[in-house]
């Protein structure tokens, strides 16, 4: 009986340490290096191109300017939503909705590519330049 109880012992303990070992190396894999994109826009040479260029920053203005009017439209729906409940709830009628929505938070990055690739149509350069982002500040991953 002594021997069976030392071997569930170390069984125990053993899958304890492996999870655990485990759960570390997870977590470091997890802190590997970062990297984020920022793009360098050379113009075009001809008059046209630049004129070109103007347009497509129009055209990003204008779609920026559409997602800040949706996220308003949005959030104004469901304050009157957030109304129409609290107002049900306090009449204490028999069955009330929660009508409200997620909000997608701005995100930029369509507007931002769509201008890349006008911006190439016209005859301007679109350099990606890629670095390491060393977010934790624990110096991994970035040389």
């Amino acid at each position: 009986m002594e021997t069976r109880k030392l071997t569930r012992r170390i069984n125990t303990r053993s899958l304890w340490y492996a999870g655990f070992l485990s759960l570390i190396l997870i977590a470091l894999t997890a802190c590997g290096p970062m990297y984020k994109t920022e793009y360098m826009l050379e113009p075009p040479e001809t008059q046209q191109g630049q004129i070109c260029i103007m347009q497509c920053e129009q055209n990003r203005t204008q779609c920026k300017n559409n997602l800040k009017s949706a996220l308003k439209d949005c959030q104004h729906r469901n304050e009157i939503a957030s109304i129409k409940l609290e107002n049900c709830l306090k009449a204490d009628e028999m069955t009330c909705y929660d009508t409200r929505t997620p909000c997608s938070p701005l995100d930029f990055e369509q507007c931002n590519k769509e201008h890349r690739y006008c911006y190439q149509s016209c005859g301007g350069k679109v350099i990606p330049q890629v670095t390491c982002v060393d977010s934790w500040g624990w110096g991994l991953g970035c040389n």
